[in-house]
């Protein structure tokens, strides 16, 4: 009975905060990339690339972030940007959402360069994050320098 009885625990569980923490800022980058209607390949490359190197994501492991990550898309097509964004909102820590918008931002640069309307469109994000817009703009200058081309 023991046995049987952790197994229906752990159905239906609440995820762990690492989990949690990994889609949040999962979904942020992910709804960058489908900002325009579809995320290209250039976009999921440069968000697997940051997953690879950030410790939120060594937390979960990169079999279960690739799952967390087609389970946002699922999300995303089921419930509509609204509604993710807001799930992602709900979990984020003003630290959390400082990574997110870094995530964010070198999303939107993976083609290598951002138009006027994918930075107010970052900016409104950031500011609905409660990110203070001196903060955006650090994230901002930065992600940029670490985008430019040699």
């Amino acid at each position: 009975m023991g046995l049987f009885s952790n197994l229906r625990s752990a159905v239906g569980a609440a995820p762990s905060p690492a989990e949690s923490n990994a889609r949040a800022v999962l979904t942020v980058a992910l709804l960058t990339a489908a900002a325009d209607g579809k995320i290209e390949e250039i976009e999921f490359h440069q968000i697997v690339n940051m997953c690879t190197y950030s410790p939120i994501f060594h937390a979960v492991g990169p079999k279960r972030t690739m799952e967390l990550a087609q389970e946002v898309l699922a999300d995303l097509r089921k419930t509509g940007a609204e509604a993710c964004f807001a799930s992602a909102k709900a979990v984020m820590t003003a630290r959390l959402a400082e990574t997110a918008m870094c995530f964010a931002v070198r999303t939107a640069l993976a083609d290598g360069s951002v138009d006027q309307s994918e930075i107010q469109t970052l900016s409104a994000m950031g500011e609905r994050l409660g990110l203070p817009f001196a903060t955006f703009e650090k994230i901002f200058d930065i992600m940029v320098m670490m985008q430019r081309p040699a």
